[in-house]
């Protein structure tokens, strides 16, 4: 014979607050599968169009810039974008560091 179970108040309101927490972390997961999305697909988007614009300008001539003296040529596109974001990983990373240990020290220490 099964016993019949009792929630008691302070079980309701945990429960509650599990589920209301649980739907929020979906809510959060949800929100942000979604804008990781939209951010690839207005790439993709700058890409298509980037790639027309090729197309379209490729019949056009194109001359060599000219060299100045004393100035150094630039570096390629390619090296100075793979230099760029790795500047910014830096950067993230740093201020990634420096949150988690602000939010380390602001945060009641935890009992074991």
């Amino acid at each position: 014979m099964a016993t019949p179970t009792i929630n008691t108040a302070t079980q309701t309101a945990s429960d509650t607050v599990t589920k209301a927490v649980t739907e929020i972390t979906d809510l959060a997961q949800q929100s942000r599968e979604q804008l990781v999305s939209s951010l690839q697909q207005g790439q993709q988007w700058s890409i298509d169009a980037a790639q027309s614009w090729v197309k379209a300008v490729s019949a056009l001539p194109v001359s060599d810039a000219p060299q100045l003296p004393g100035i150094p040529s630039l570096a390629d596109v390619q090296t100075a974008t793979k230099y760029t974001f790795d500047v910014a990983t830096d950067l993230l990373n740093a201020q990634r560091a420096f949150a988690e240990q602000l939010t380390n020290t602001l945060l009641p220490a935890k009992t074991a």
